[in-house]
């Protein structure tokens, strides 16, 4: 199914967002759809609750106030991480790591391989995309993403993230992003591959 032109053009991401729900709908996509989410909480019963209630902590104390975010229709949405901002020094607090269990140890070990894979010099980070389950394998994740990219390369912006999937690389190569590192997470975790992609003209 492709893209539904009864949905709304990419928008900035709000507060009312938020009041809305939207981030149990980025916590169902990384929960159980993306390895990151089983590995980082192995136990069902708590995995989507608890990853809802960080994701909307950090949007409302981070992400709507220092970053930029954009959305279709609150169920697909992207969260970036400007240059230079301390605000983002720090991928998680230790309150955080403390949420995260038995896998504290392995989720610090985890953010610090994302840092040192990530590439020198200023970039904006694209921490977050994501779109509701129900709207999986629309178009969606793929108009937005353009959308922000046009954005970035307008201000002749390089941009970076990482992803744990293979399809999500050929994804982000086909937008002109390219592996610059890999990894594992660990403890069993999923494969990391960190991705740039300088201002296309």
């Amino acid at each position: 199914m492709g893209w539904d032109s009864d949905l709304e053009a990419p928008r900035p991401l709000t507060l009312a967002d938020v009041d809305a729900g939207v981030a149990a709908s980025i916590a169902r996509a990384f929960a159980w759809h993306e390895p990151w989410g089983a590995w980082a909480f192995p136990d069902e019963s708590i995995r989507e609750e608890t990853m809802t209630r960080l994701v909307e902590e950090d949007l409302r104390d981070r992400f709507l106030e220092h970053g930029e975010c954009w959305t279709i229709a609150g169920v697909c949405v992207t969260l970036w991480m400007p240059p230079g901002l301390e605000v983002f020094a720090d991928r998680r607090s230790e309150g955080d790591y403390v949420t995260y269990g038995e896998q504290a140890d392995a989720m610090r070990a985890g953010d610090e391989l994302v840092s040192s894979l990530k590439p020198p010099g200023e970039h904006w980070y694209l921490d977050t995309i994501a779109t509701a389950p129900e709207r999986i394998r629309q178009g969606l994740g793929a108009r937005l993403l353009d959308h922000d990219l046009a954005i970035r390369d307008a201000a002749g912006d390089t941009c970076a993230l990482d992803t744990h999937m293979p399809d999500n690389v050929a994804f982000y190569m086909r937008r002109g992003f390219e592996v610059v590192g890999e990894g594992k997470l660990p403890g069993g975790g999923p494969d990391l591959y960190m991705m740039l992609r300088e201002p296309q003209s």
